[in-house]
């Protein structure tokens, strides 16, 4: 009831406010009426017993005089329109579809006329207001929404009312929505007191209404299946992409052999690190060929590139695959030397404690290592014997050891050394120095223990997020393999893929970081 107050009170200073101009230009009141000529036009079409006049009707739009054919597709389909029943109303009975379409061109033509009437161009509209058209406005506005709600639900087994006018019923709808919402937008306008807000919205439904009645004039829009590929086509597309493949291949070795020098020197440059890789893994006494790492993930991705029969795709999974295989090893190396080194972290404490025990006996730190050499499992005997027989072999103690420190990344090792090469450089009292080291290492162990457990959610969040945009694209290639093939192997899918490998491991990397302790 306030509500209603404050609105008449509006309503009446509004109208009473003196009129300076005319409500619509001459332009927007010919855009009205046209829109309601052509609404008018609307109807009659959707009415079987139509006048012959309406077959072909003269007409003045915005001063230009024309001719409106009606189309050929429509008489036919008005006949099946209005012989088929798509609703049924307590009062009204069984309404077919034409009847049904015809309510709400019936409203928008009311609407216009009614603006068209009550500003008349030749008077300008000077000495009326919106304001007074509020109760009408409304009225219009609430049954214009009852029929549009009766387009939308009505429907038999065949068919619905987007299906209507073979096809063009979608179109019209969508037109009939927009033009709902610009009178609802007139209500905002008229209590805004503001005319030309409130021309605006009547002159947009008045274009918008022109926009449905065109409608008719145009084809339907209709979903038309994509060509489906004969077994022929497939053999002689599949062909074609196998001897694409072979080509690239050839030109690949083509241009090696025409570039011999600089192949030569980047073999070279690779068999240098392959040794180098050797080597590095020899000395972790692990017996693996580096070839196998780098060519394996080239193997790998190659081969599904050949499966997704694209050329593009298999060339982006070759060069993945080579990108991979080329830091595979270092990947690998690093991951072994720091298992190797937790696990020495994990023994240092019953050899530290073997070595104190020797010292307290009588022995020297040498005969210590041997006896941790031939008392303890791998692979801190390992480590220690190799130190024992590079010592028997000429290298200083000190130097044996340097070279274990750089073989083995643990942080308690690298203080064992630093206490022993101490010691024998300046003396002291070496047993004491180990049990201090033990003890460190066991509030060290706490400690990691300690941080692991409150670090566990982290790092848990970290795995989730990177492995579970794979798992769903894993699940997709179940579901839909040629879409994700095909999209996947386009430029546009390459780059994506690209990107979401950027920004997965950088929010991995953002996630772990969060659950890192310095201490």
């Amino acid at each position: 009831m306030k509500k209603l107050t404050a609105m008449i009170i509006l309503l009446g200073a509004f109208a009473g406010r003196p009129a300076e101009a005319g409500v619509f230009t001459q332009s927007e009141m010919d855009e009205i009426s046209c829109a309601a000529l052509k609404m008018q036009l609307f109807y009659y079409y959707l009415d079987p017993a139509r006048d012959q006049k309406v077959l072909e009707f003269p007409m003045t739009c915005r001063g230009v005089k024309s001719t409106f054919v009606m189309p050929k597709w429509l008489e036919p389909a008005v006949v099946e329109m209005a012989g088929r029943k798509v609703w049924r109303d307590p009062e009204e009975g069984e309404i077919s579809e034409a009847a049904l379409w015809q309510t709400p061109v019936s409203i928008i033509y009311e609407y216009l006329e009614l603006t068209r009437k009550t500003f008349p161009p030749e008077s300008g509209g000077a000495n009326i207001q919106p304001g007074l058209l509020v109760k009408e406005y409304a009225d219009i506005r609430i049954r214009f929404q009852m029929s549009m709600d009766r387009l939308y639900r009505a429907r038999t087994r065949e068919v619905n009312m987007g299906d209507s006018m073979q096809g063009r019923g979608r179109i019209v709808m969508a037109q009939f929505a927009l033009v709902l919402k610009e009178m609802e937008s007139i209500a905002d306008a008229i209590s805004s007191t503001n005319q030309r807000r409130y021309a605006e919205a009547v002159t947009a439904s008045a274009m918008l209404s022109q926009d449905s009645f065109r409608a008719l004039f145009r084809g339907p829009r209709k979903y038309e299946a994509p060509l489906k590929e004969t077994g022929s086509g497939r053999v002689i597309n599949t062909a074609l992409t196998m001897m694409g493949i072979i080509l690239m291949f050839l030109a690949v070795q083509a241009f090696f052999a025409m570039n011999d020098d600089k192949t030569n020197a980047m073999m070279g440059d690779y068999s240098k690190k392959v040794e180098t890789f050797t080597e590095a893994f020899s000395r972790q006494f692990i017996n693996i060929n580096v070839k196998y790492l780098v060519l394996g993930p080239i193997a790998v991705f190659s081969l599904l590139g050949l499966l997704t029969m694209n050329f593009f795709a298999f060339l982006f999974l070759s060069l993945l695959g080579a990108a991979i295989g080329m830091r595979t090893p270092a990947f690998v190396l690093t991951a072994m030397k720091q298992a190797r080194g937790r696990k020495i972290d994990g023994q240092l404490m019953d050899g530290l404690i073997l070595l104190s025990n020797a010292l307290r006996s009588g022995l020297d730190v040498v005969q210590g290592f041997e006896m941790v050499s031939k008392d303890l499992m791998p692979p801190i005997s390992d480590e220690f014997a190799l130190v024992i027989k590079n010592y028997q072999l000429g290298m200083s103690f000190e130097k044996a050891l340097g070279v274990m420190e750089e073989r083995v990344e643990s942080k308690m090792l690298s203080y064992m050394i630093r206490a022993i090469v101490l010691q024998r450089q300046m003396g002291g009292n070496l047993t004491k120095v180990f049990e201090r080291i033990v003890v460190d290492i066991r509030e060290e162990s706490k400690l990691e223990e300690k941080t692991k457990a409150m670090t566990a959610q982290q790092k848990i969040q970290s795995i989730v997020v990177g492995i579970m945009p794979w798992v769903m694209v894993g699940v997709m290639f179940l579901f839909q393999p040629a879409t994700m093939i095909k999209f996947y192997s386009t430029p546009l899918g390459m780059g994506t893929a690209i990107f979401c490998v950027i920004w997965v491991g950088i929010g991995m990397k953002v996630v772990a970081s969060l659950g890192k302790i310095r201490v």
